[in-house]
């Protein structure tokens, strides 16, 4: 990280935005950079806390759905095959755009930090370091 981004993380930890603001700034910033197309985080239950992406992707209603479901598979995989606490799934299609549904807890409950990820582009270390940011916000 250079000196002007740790500047600049100050100068908005400093003026106490609005956690959803702190969140999507730190999406936007992700998106700009190119590595994602879309970006939502979503509660357990599936309402919408922070977002952001480009125009002509995949439908909101439709990425809720995906993380519901996906947060059915979670339970199931603990219950059936005792794989507990499953922390990622990715959907890839033979174009190689890929989904990432990311569980993990923050706010007190569990959330879903989905993903829309372009052909040959890396997602990992900003979708941790994505994750990093909103557990440490507090409402």
């Amino acid at each position: 990280m250079n000196e002007l981004s740790t500047k600049i993380k100050r100068v908005i930890m400093s003026k106490k935005l609005p956690p959803q603001l702190l969140i999507e700034q730190k999406m936007q910033q992700i998106t700009m950079n190119g590595s994602y197309d879309m970006v939502h985080l979503f509660s357990s239950e599936g309402l919408p806390i922070a977002e952001h992406y480009k125009d002509g992707f995949v439908e909101k209603d439709r990425l809720t759905e995906l993380a519901l479901l996906l947060k059915q598979v979670q339970e199931m995989a603990d219950v059936m095959g005792q794989i507990s606490n499953i922390k990622e799934m990715i959907i890839e299609g033979f174009n190689h755009r890929k989904i990432i549904f990311r569980f993990f807890h923050a706010f007190d409950q569990e959330v879903v930090l989905v993903v829309v990820v372009s052909p040959k582009k890396s997602y990992r270390a900003f979708t941790n370091a994505l994750v990093k940011t909103i557990e440490k916000i507090n409402f």
